[in-house]
């Protein structure tokens, strides 16, 4: 009994993780659907002008006005690199990249899916317009792959969805890595001055045991406007705040069994020696609310800031942000440009390419040499057609690579026009040879630990 505990108190954060990028990966398509139709409608006008309206504020001398889909990208996509963040730093710690036996089969696979993809766009289109956009097919959308993963749950392991969880974690922490080097056109010194002070401050903070998170909040948005302001994309400081935020909680599981027993015990004595009239009999008197309020303060600050921050936000990001992300960026209007060209434009080829062949040939690959060599093994249950199969699922990279694609190829719309209609098509083709292969892997008992 006290096994079957621990396993599910370990599991069952992953498990609800999952299910959430299961639906969210299901609206994800929805919403991208409704974008591609609308935007090659007879309406398509009103698509246009709804995401290129400018929005903004003034205040004093500051005046800051930028377009819907500048506000997506540079302001609400801030909060999914800090749960980005967040899950890195989590995994890096205490999860499947927390130790080297763990991490060397994810990171040997991601690094051999971030490098073939972005050589073979690079073979396609060196010295051509769109060289810049070697980043675009390097990473792995979560909510996507592991949507297809899960809807054929018969056949997946559990430690194969971690796995691919894992990979893609890894992934993401590249694509940051290379928005945050290879994407910046400018520095303003000053503004990152700001932004840098604005860290320090944060971490001299959080280790001075401040613990209101207003005072984060405040905190982070000075460090985004500076961050947005000094030329360095402003979705890197969503991610460095994320990599700082506390996995330590307040309260040790020890001493927090001892406090909560004691405030449980005072409480039932307080309620047991209340003898106030009938007609007050359900509210507390003052001294069991405080025992209630000790109660609710042990359990919240025995959750780390982390950890309580992922639970809050994940959700959000999962069925808002990243659907507005979607809904902003997918509607590519096909006019114009035909089948032809379409497969003969170098970036289009690039993109279908790396993400069709070059993740699945990177990941299987260097997964091979990581096992061959002793480095790492194979999860689980799991076998080379099932990593196969993993290996174009991570093909899917939509969100992250619409996101490179408007940050590399944004001076050029035709090009970034290519570029989307590659990341669609070669998700979608990803998506379903990924589930086709699994379909001739055997059926599982269970797909989640018992």
């Amino acid at each position: 009994m006290a096994a079957n505990h621990v396993v599910k108190k370990i599991f069952t954060p992953i498990e609800d993780f999952l299910r959430t990028e299961t639906s969210s990966g299901l609206i994800l398509m929805g919403v991208t659907i409704i974008a591609l139709i609308w935007a090659n409608s007879p309406f398509y006008h009103l698509y246009h002008n709804f995401i290129e309206m400018n929005v903004g504020f003034t205040i004093g001398s500051l005046v800051v006005s930028k377009t819907i889909h500048h506000w997506v990208n540079d302001g609400l996509m801030v909060v999914f690199f800090f749960v980005v963040g967040l899950e890195i730093k989590r995994e890096l710690i205490q999860g499947e990249l927390s130790t080297p036996k763990k991490a060397a089969l994810p990171m040997f696979a991601a690094i051999g899916g971030m490098v073939f993809p972005a050589i073979i766009y690079a073979i396609f289109n060196h010295g051509g317009p769109g060289a810049s956009g070697w980043g675009i097919p390097m990473a792995t959308d979560i909510a996507f792959a592991v949507g297809v993963l899960s809807l054929m749950s018969r056949k997946v392991p559990f430690s194969l969805k971690i796995f691919l969880l894992a990979l893609a974690i890894v992934d993401d922490l590249g694509a940051v890595l290379v928005i945050a080097f290879f994407y910046t056109d400018h520095i303003v010194a000053s503004s990152l001055g700001i932004a840098m002070l604005t860290f320090v401050m944060t971490y001299v903070l959080r280790v001075a045991g401040i613990r209101n998170i207003l005072v984060y909040i405040v905190l982070g948005i000075i460090a985004w406007f500076a961050v947005l302001s000094s030329g360095v994309h402003s979705t890197i400081a969503g991610v460095i705040l994320g990599l700082m935020t506390p996995l330590q909680a307040f309260y040790d599981r020890f001493n927090l069994a001892e406090m909560l027993k004691d405030t449980v015990d005072d409480l039932i004595k307080e309620l047991n020696t209340d003898d106030r009239e009938d007609n007050v009999k359900n509210n507390l008197s003052s001294k069991a609310k405080d025992h209630v309020y000790k109660i609710q303060h042990f359990s919240h600050e025995s959750i780390s800031p982390l950890d309580r921050l992922i639970h809050a936000l994940h959700p959000w990001v999962s069925f808002l942000i990243m659907p507005i992300f979607a809904f902003v960026n997918a509607g590519v209007r096909i006019e114009g440009i035909s089948f032809d060209s379409f497969v003969a434009n170098d970036i289009s080829l690039g993109v279908v390419l790396g993400l069709l062949f070059g993740k699945p040939i990177g990941v299987l690959l260097f997964s091979m040499l990581a096992v061959k060599t002793g480095i790492a093994r194979l999860p689980r249950n799991v076998t080379w057609l099932h990593m196969t199969a993993v290996g174009f699922l991570a093909g899917i990279g939509f969100t992250m690579a619409l996101f490179v694609a408007h940050l590399a190829l944004e001076t050029g719309p035709v090009l970034e026009t290519y570029s989307k209609l590659g990341i669609l098509t070669a998700s979608l083709l990803a998506g379903a040879i990924g589930s086709g292969l699994l379909t001739f892997t055997k059926d599982v008992n269970s797909t989640s630990p018992q």
